[in-house]
């Protein structure tokens, strides 16, 4: 699974922040209001957002219970599948890139609607309020990021004394070659 990139993050803020104002200019254009979400939206955001961060907190706990234990020379007990871990982290990384797209597609907007509205225009604060809540699904996500990293096995069995993984099938070992081979006794 690849890392989060703040320029990916940014250039879909862009992208969707450019969207977002030629979509305004256009329905303005036709005499529709601007597509802005609800205030109420920002309640959604900030619920999914609470989730997912516990959801990581949870992972965090999981492991720094296991690295303890191991630490005291004891075996910890898994009480989360490793799989759960990883679907915690997409949800963080998927809450972040609509974060950066949510945020972008009302920066967009705000571009638009604050040369001819003021600051107190009901779709200029929900448009404040939606970058808000998507900044702060891109940091969610980050932390989650940071909350469900896996640390390296300390004992890997897959590596060979050159520190060289193996690739492909592992190599079987079949015990010690009889000195006089396959036929062994039979001449």
């Amino acid at each position: 699974m690849s890392r989060l990139s703040a320029l990916r993050l940014l250039i879909i803020a862009a992208h969707s922040a450019l969207v977002g104002f030629i979509t305004t200019v256009y329905m303005s254009a036709q005499g529709m209001g601007s597509p802005v979400l609800p205030r109420t939206s920002l309640v959604t955001l900030l619920g999914i957002a609470l989730i997912v961060l516990t959801l990581g907190l949870l992972v965090w706990r999981d492991q720094r219970r296991i690295a303890s234990a191991a630490a005291k020379g004891r075996r910890g007990q898994r009480s989360l599948h490793p799989l759960h871990a990883v679907r915690v982290l997409t949800a963080g990384q998927a809450g972040a890139y609509a974060g950066a797209l949510i945020a972008g597609w009302h920066a967009g907007i705000l571009g638009d609607l604050v040369p001819a509205a003021a600051l107190s225009a009901p779709n200029v604060n929900s448009s404040l309020l939606m970058i808000t809540g998507g900044m702060i699904w891109v940091i969610i996500g980050f932390v989650v990021e940071l909350l469900c990293r896996i640390p390296p096995d300390e004992n890997p069995t897959d590596e060979n004394p050159l520190g060289e993984r193996h690739r492909g099938k592992p190599e079987r070992n079949t015990g010690p070659i009889p000195e006089e081979g396959y036929a062994r006794g039979t001449h």
